[in-house]
């Protein structure tokens, strides 16, 4: 996770690449006063000052304390951000390296103490890069501009302090336009007008600096009444004297004797942005790194990247800047070998044709040799591998190598230290940047629908993307829309992305990294098309293969190699969509209909017994289903604990809700009404209700389709406890009576039980307490007669709380204590969670705040443990609660603050309540 704080012009936090919204401009001075002050307390009061100032408003403690909240809401996916309350004040904790105003000073003074100029040079450079214009842009409070003021003073000095290393490198010709620029807007500054007039002397422009050198001094008399100082009086009589000394770096004649290559070739002339990817290219120069390696699918716009940046970064090389593409992935032919291209690069260094050394070595030497001398780029393109690459790689240490390849040649990471950049799709804002430049601003924003469709449909690939800008320049009548609808057709997709059948389609693109791979390796590729989510780990490939996890990795190893795979998190596997598409395509070219049926049939086992395993560690008390027996080959992961399995069906939520649809889409209705079923705990825990909800519908509609009363009931009960939480009451107890008949029917005493049970939450949830307690009563009876002590015990505290609800505090005292002991019993930790809440509730009542505040932490405690969002912010609520009915409102807007946090990204409606608790107890303090 890469984050990005910035106050060096607009203020904006950037994750992974992608802007977050920190709110409007008087929440974003909050974080921009935070952000100056990182790691240290500012006080409330000194907050209002800095982001108000004299114009503060009433309620501007309260308006404060909501910025906060909405700040932590914002960034609370940011790791190691957090805004700590310490000591009557705030302190931001954040890794100062990623705030770039921290980051500028801290650049600032490595350049100070380097020892060598280019080194200091860098430094200077990537400081000031880091601008993007004044400070805390567009906020306008009095210190924010003092501030603002400060900041532009240390860039100005900045500036001027580069200007000096330059000269001291023999820089002054790429000097002299900026030195103008900068003179002209500084007209007093000595210090500026010094270098100005040294780099006209060295420029061999002598005249000119004096005549300037008279302007300035008489400039000076006139307007401030003084003379030059002393420094730039004798720069006046060197020049005078011809006797200024030579730049101490300067070291070109020698360089200029000899042959100096310009061999790369023209730009794109529609590259855009790849800001991230440009930074680290920038970041490898400026730390010597030697090699840089841009890796990515075809298409995904390497060559671009390496050209556009070589091209800028052309200055900097003097010694001159080598090019060549290796075809390691050309449709036609073989890889260019490492010997001829020494040839050719000899030949550019000057190197006659007839002294061209025989052996491959003895060139290699000669090349380093000639390198050895010299600041020269390399771009090697199209790499097929590093044992291509290898024998080109200079030795001198002022050399940069860029190497692009398809293949991820992680041997040149490892062994040669190369600095990876790996390319994946362009962002949005980088598509829309690249189709405003091929069409223009009217066209695009005319039809935004349209762009939004071309750009998923493009699976915003900078090849594809080419294409569909290509089509619609060469045909200006038509619609964007039309050119959209083209591609909605998955199956005819890489057809209209084809660019008129040329060898830059995507489909042909696609093939050229497709030829290579072994055919077990093609065989997953095509197999993981089939794979329902977003992305697949290595168990669910090797359940789409049926093959063993060792040779798993291995092909997977040769996909990413390629890049028709992505490992984008660690054992998380998935390709762009295009790649899906073209996978797809040649599945149905390359397997059977039964090998891809049995394929998905072993993908969706794999999902329903590893999901069984994970649910029995989060409610073992719920009686298990029967399920699917399992096709060989399936693997079955390690589901030890409570743990890795809200670890597992965390990572594995979107997909098993995919896999639900997949298995409709399949005819596999057991899958589908079951994989819900392995599902539900979890979504309910984690407060995915309207996901709960949805998948049960689809349960349902399975069972029916199956005839299975079993699966009808279980299903229909499901869905009316998803009901349940989401607030409709009356659908609720639609469902659980109709489900309560059908385990009559099948005389399953414990689902009477669990249905009775919901029943009384039904109707307790419609303050029909009188009606809630019989089915509770009932479903005890049941528990009792099934000797099940789990649900028992769930059900005396379920008793408890009805009682409390109805304002029988002593018996829901009474009987949650009865529960408490059959659940210390069996361990059941979520029992024991809502056992505690109900305590906790009834001391509360009772007036006994130490008691119900000491509960509801421990219950607060298990639910943090179980991973379940709602009700630890439920109890939290609660504890604010207790805490303000005790005279402790600090602790009290502690606790509702923290529930806010946990409430806001689930859009819960408790939040409106809690928000209204919060503001009104600050507003009384």
């Amino acid at each position: 996770m890469e984050v990005e704080f910035a106050v060096l012009g607009d203020v904006r936090v950037r994750l992974d690449g992608q802007d977050l919204d920190i709110g409007h401009a008087r929440q974003r001075s909050v974080l921009a006063v935070l952000l100056a002050e990182a790691g240290h307390k500012v006080t409330a009061a000194q907050l209002e000052d800095r982001v108000w100032g004299e114009r503060a408003p009433r309620q501007a403690r309260n308006a404060l304390y909501s910025y906060l909240f909405r700040l932590r809401t914002a960034l609370r996916d940011v790791a190691g951000f957090d805004i700590a309350h310490r000591n009557g004040g705030y302190v931001l904790e954040v890794d100062v390296e990623t705030v770039d105003l921290h980051l500028f000073r801290r650049l600032l003074g490595q350049a100070h103490e380097a020892a060598e100029g280019r080194r200091a040079l860098a430094l200077f450079d990537r400081a000031l890069r880091l601008w993007r214009g004044a400070p805390f842009d567009e906020l306008d409070s009095p210190w924010l501009a003092a501030m603002r003021d400060q900041l532009q003073k240390e860039r100005y000095t900045a500036q001027v302090e580069r200007h000096d290393v330059a000269l001291n490198l023999g820089m002054h010709a790429e000097l002299l336009a900026e030195l103008t620029t900068a003179t002209a807007a500084n007209p007093f500054d000595e210090r500026l007008a010094g270098q100005h007039l040294l780099a006209l002397y060295r420029c061999g422009r002598r005249v000119e600096a004096l005549t300037r050198y008279r302007t300035f001094r008489a400039r000076l008399v006139a307007e401030i009444g003084v003379e030059p100082g002393d420094q730039l009086r004798r720069l006046h009589q060197r020049m005078l004297a011809s006797q200024v000394p030579p730049p101490p770096a300067a070291q070109r004649a020698e360089q200029n004797q000899e042959p100096v290559p310009r061999q790369l070739p023209a730009a794109s002339p529609w590259f855009v942005a790849r800001t991230r990817e440009l930074g680290l290219l920038d970041k490898a120069r400026n730390d010597a790194a030697g090699v840089v390696l841009v890796t990515g699918t075809g298409g995904s716009g390497k060559t671009s990247l390496a050209l556009h940046w070589a091209h800028r970064e052309a200055r900097r090389f003097p010694g001159g800047q080598l090019y060549v593409n290796l075809r390691g992935f050309d449709r036609v032919g073989k890889p260019l070998s490492p010997a001829d291209v020494l040839h050719g690069f000899l030949e550019a260094l000057g190197v006659p044709a007839e002294h061209v050394p025989a052996g491959p070595d003895a060139r290699a030497a000669l090349y380093r040799s000639l390198l050895a001398r010299r600041r020269a780029l390399v771009v090697l393109d199209n790499a097929y591998d590093a044992d291509q690459v290898r024998p080109l790689l200079p030795g001198g240490a002022d050399c940069l190598t860029v190497i692009t390849s398809r293949e991820r040649a992680t041997d040149l990471i490892t062994h040669e230290g190369a600095v990876p950049v790996r390319l994946t799709v362009l962002e949005e804002i980088e598509a829309v940047s690249l189709l405003v430049r091929r069409l223009g601003p009217d066209r695009v924003t005319a039809e935004p629908d349209a762009v939004a469709r071309l750009l998923a449909h493009s699976a915003r690939l900078p090849l594809a993307l080419a294409v569909v800008a290509g089509r619609a320049v060469a045909n200006p009548a038509f619609p964007l829309s039309a050119l959209a609808d083209e591609l909605r057709d998955e199956r005819a997709r890489l057809d209209a992305l084809d660019a008129e059948g040329t060898t830059s389609s995507v489909r042909a693109v696609f093939s050229w990294s497709y030829r290579t791979l072994s055919p077990e390796a093609a065989r997953l590729f095509r197999l993981l098309s089939l794979h329902p989510g977003p992305d697949a780990s290595r168990f669910a490939a090797a359940a789409l293969a049926g093959i063993d996890m060792s040779r798993t990795r291995t092909l997977l190893n040769e996909l990413i190699r390629t890049h028709l795979v992505d490992e984008h998190r660690p054992g998380r596997f998935r390709s762009h969509d295009l790649l899906r598409v073209y996978a797809a395509e040649l599945a149905e070219l390359e397997d059977t209909d039964e090998e891809r049926r049995t394929a998905l049939h072993r993908c969706l086992d794999f999902y329903l017994h590893t999901g069984f395993a994970a649910e029995r560690h989060l409610a073992p008390h719920w009686p298990p289903i029967v399920l699917a027996t399992a096709q060989d080959h399936v693997p079955h992961p390690p589901v030890n604990d409570y743990h890795q399995a809200m670890q597992w069906l965390t990572t594995e939520h979107d997909t098993l809700l995919a896999a639900t649809a997949a298995a409709v889409r399949a005819g596999l209705d057991v899958h589908a009404w079951q994989l819900p079923w392995v599902h539900s705990t979890y979504l309910s825990r984690r407060g995915h209700l309207a996901h709960r909800a949805e998948s049960q519908r689809t349960a349902l509609a399975a069972a029916d389709r199956l005839d299975d009363d079993f699966a009808r009931a279980t299903s229909r009960q499901l869905l009316g406890r998803a009901e349940i939480l989401l607030g409709d009451q009356d659908q609720a107890l639609k469902n659980l009576r109709h489900a309560l008949d059908l385990y009559t029917r099948l005389g399953d005493t414990m689902g009477m039980a669990i249905t009775h049970f919901s029943l009384s939450s039904a109707y307790d949830l419609r303050q029909c307490h009188t009606r809630a307690l019989p089915h509770a009563h009932h479903a005890l009876q049941l528990c009792r007669e099934a000797g099940d002590h789990a649900w028992e015990a769930f059900t005396l505290t379920a008793i408890g709380w009805y009682h409390g609800k109805a304002g029988h505090h002593a018996q829901s005292l009474a009987r949650c204590s009865e529960a408490k002991p059959l659940l210390d019993r069996i361990g059941d930790r979520d029992g024991r969670a809502h056992n505690l809440h109900c305590l906790a509730r009834a001391h509360h009542n009772l007036g006994q705040y130490t008691e119900a505040a000491q509960g509801y932490r421990d219950s607060l405690a298990l639910f943090q443990e179980l991973g379940s969002p709602y009700l630890e912010a439920t109890t939290l609520d609660h504890l604010g609660d207790v805490l303000q009915a005790a005279g402790d409102h600090p602790g009290a807007c502690d606790a509702w603050t923290r529930a806010l946090e946990i409430l806001e990204p689930l859009a819960h409606p408790d939040t409106v309540e809690i928000e209204s608790k919060l503001l009104d107890t600050s507003a009384r303090r």
